[in-house]
């Protein structure tokens, strides 16, 4: 089993497939500290995992659940089977015991109705509130495992509802927290967890794991591995999303024109162009939550590498190494247009862009100030 489906979550197509401890790649800190818990038994009553989003917070904590529910036969007793019913029911969210609230809705909070029965909420009916039958034993594992992610989105109503739950469980019960960082928590509730720090994996480590997916070769597995900065489960979205690397293609084209001496009146066509490129990276409506915005931010962070990359052959051209090697001889020919600083300013420029659409600016008129300003950056002489 490889780690095709870590950490794919969060709105995107939920994976089936069971992923135990040892499929989980780069976090080896983290879960020998969890294998050493389940083989003890020594269990807080309240974990919280920490890191930042997509590096396998939420996978370890299924993993956890399922090490610790195990029915299967197995060598390694800290870790789950990944073949047996409840490891299985665990991957599919099917098993009772195990249950999982994140933040919905358009404010992206965590309320009070996802936890606690609630009458008269619609969006969270009073019989899948999480922890309705909480003073009830396990109907079928040895411990029930309760994953909220996401715990930054809890407001003070919602924290202070769950308090003493958090501070002293059934013994039956263990809590699992997902966040950025332990500063990110409400205070009240980092003091009653014990912190499992996770951190971003390293880009080679994550190209290799890519370059394993089918009809992904080298050279994107390498593009996809730096976009993800770290975050396995970006890159591992990214690769399954249908028809990206084509996207990408255009976005690199829309670049090579930015770069190579466009006329300046051309910068509405391009805004146009870059807008309709990323769109088309959305797929239909039930197969993603991204919207419109999201797939024009992930557009600039590709125009951010392609800047990046000119700056590194300007800087120190032998000896580059480059997140879009494929077009390397394109990259060759316009680096030398630009001074570093210019460069830079670019990076500045799109980081800025991004920071509007992300505040809810009109993203045409973002994308379209952008691409006036790209193209009026001072070129060598």
């Amino acid at each position: 089993m490889t780690t095709a489906r870590i950490e794919a979550r969060k709105g995107s197509r939920l994976s089936l497939e069971s992923i135990v401890f040892k499929d989980i790649i780069g976090q080896e800190q983290a879960i020998a500290v969890l294998k050493n818990a389940v083989t003890s038994e020594r269990l807080p009553g309240t974990y919280l995992f920490t890191g930042p989003a997509s590096v396998g917070k939420s996978t370890a904590a299924r993993a956890m659940a399922q090490a610790l529910n195990c029915t299967g036969e197995r060598d390694d007793l800290s870790d789950g089977c990944g073949a047996c019913y409840s490891c299985k029911a665990i991957a599919e969210g099917t098993q009772p015991d195990v249950r999982s609230a994140a933040p919905s809705g358009p404010s992206r909070m965590l309320r009070i109705p996802q936890f606690w029965p609630r009458d008269g909420v619609k969006d969270h009916p009073a019989d899948r509130a999480m922890l309705r039958d909480l003073h009830y034993a396990p109907v079928r594992s040895k411990k029930r495992v309760f994953i909220i992610e996401e715990t930054e989105a809890f407001n003070d109503d919602t924290a202070n509802s769950l308090l003493k739950v958090l501070e002293e469980p059934p013994p039956y019960a263990l809590f699992i927290l997902t966040a950025t960082s332990e500063g990110s928590v409400l205070p009240t509730i980092a003091s009653r967890s014990q912190t499992v720090r996770f951190r971003r994996i390293d880009i080679p480590t994550i190209e290799s794991i890519i370059a394993q997916k089918p009809g992904v070769d080298a050279d994107h597995a390498r593009f996809f591995a730096s976009y993800s900065e770290g975050q396995i489960g970006v890159a591992l979205r990214m690769v399954e999303t249908p028809g990206l690397i084509a996207v990408r293609e255009t976005i690199l084209d829309i670049a090579s024109d930015l770069t190579g001496g466009a006329p300046q009146i051309q910068a509405f066509k391009i805004a146009d162009e870059l807008r309709k490129a990323a769109d088309k990276s959305l797929g239909k409506k039930d197969e993603t939550s991204e919207g419109p915005r999201t797939a024009l931010t992930r557009a600039i962070d590709m125009l951010l590498l392609w800047y990046g990359d000119l700056l590194r052959i300007r800087v120190a051209p032998e000896s580059a190494s480059l997140v879009n090697r494929d077009r390397s001889s394109q990259m060759h020919m316009h680096a030398p247009h630009f001074e570093a600083e210019s460069l830079r300013q670019a990076a500045r420029i799109l980081l800025d862009t991004r920071r509007y659409i992300e505040r809810n600016a009109n993203a045409q008129v973002a994308l379209e100030a952008a691409a006036m300003q790209l193209l009026s950056l001072p070129r060598a002489r």
